[in-house]
């Protein structure tokens, strides 16, 4: 039995992905119980998935268990629902339209995902209304369209919450165990279990330009300590597109100084990046690292920065942009 990173308690520790596999995570360490493992990746894993995880499969990144699921379009011009597998366009739903005078059928106009889905309808169509004709049908091949959108969540209260613990999980890897288990972290502990009106994360776009080489789609997650405030700051980047900043401390002190923690993943290739030697990350105070000054034209150009690398790597994709919410 061990110490629980999370919840402090002696049990029994199960790996947990610092970065979620489901976004092309490889680097995992057994540091939380499971308990804690089943409730992170049911609550706060699960937002992150669902909402950043079309990038995922657009680049159709390896994950080491279960697939890339389709993400939902929507075409402008009509506000049709399609699915996109990061190949190929298809219907969200089948239709099914029949056209009838009284008990006659005029016509009926059925358009499914797949052959066996379309036979499955028309088996059904031939018992329902006794039709003995023999049915005729063609594939629908969809082009990508030229407009149209997936609707995500950049930043909430469960993403902020992922984040920290993405932030706070290298720190358990990378500290000795006495500190991470000191006081110094218990705030951000708490706030990834149980959530708090105090938000420790958030977007931040002010501070994070050196997370990213504007080339490749690529993770990475860097902590650092300001000294001089105290402070322990984490800096995460999904896909070189989706950058945060943690307050993983604001007790945390120190008569010596250590380096910036660093680690850097091509989701796509599963490579490992050495990080600079010698860096040191921008000295933000705890405003900075939780209220940045950015607003939503600053957050449409370096998502459509990010966007444009994820683009560069599938050509089927050329037909989504993004646009910040309010």
């Amino acid at each position: 039995m061990d110490i629980c990173y999370s919840c402090c308690e002696n049990r029994k520790l199960t790996n947990e992905h610092v970065i979620p596999q489901a976004l092309g995570g490889r680097l995992y360490a057994p540091i939380y119980c499971k308990v804690c493992n089943d409730q992170y990746g049911k609550e706060i894993d699960a937002e992150l998935i669902k909402n950043l995880g079309y990038v995922g499969t657009a680049l159709n990144i390896k994950r080491t268990s279960g697939s890339n699921r389709p993400y939902a379009l929507t075409l402008e011009e009509n506000d049709q629902k399609l699915t996109f597998d990061g190949r190929k366009i298809t219907r969200k739903d089948p239709i099914v339209r029949i056209k009838k005078n009284g008990k006659t059928i005029n016509s009926v106009d059925v358009r499914a995902r797949n052959e066996g889905e379309l036979n499955a309808i028309l088996s059904s169509i031939r018992m329902k209304y006794e039709l003995d004709e023999k049915l005729y049908y063609f594939p629908e091949i969809y082009p990508s369209p030229v407009d149209a959108a997936t609707e995500f969540v950049l930043d909430n209260s469960l993403i902020r919450r992922c984040v920290s613990k993405i932030a706070y999980s290298l720190l358990c890897i990378k500290l000795p165990p006495e500190l991470v288990m000191s006081k110094s972290f218990d705030d951000v502990r708490n706030y990834i279990r149980l959530g708090s009106s105090d938000h420790l994360a958030t977007a931040n776009y002010v501070h994070t330009s050196f997370m990213t080489d504007n080339i490749r789609p690529l993770h990475k997650i860097h902590i650092c300590m300001n000294r001089k405030e105290s402070l322990v700051i984490g800096f995460v980047c999904l896909f070189g597109m989706f950058r945060y900043s943690v307050l993983l401390s604001k007790s945390f002190n120190s008569l010596l100084s250590w380096p910036g923690l660093d680690h850097t993943i091509d989701p796509v290739t599963s490579n490992y990046i050495p990080g600079r030697s010698g860096f040191i990350a921008p000295q933000i105070d705890a405003v900075e690292v939780l209220s940045p000054k950015h607003n939503k034209i600053l957050i449409e150009k370096e998502l459509e920065k990010g966007l444009r690398i994820i683009k560069s790597y599938n050509e089927n994709i050329d037909f989504l942009k993004v646009e910040a919410g309010k």
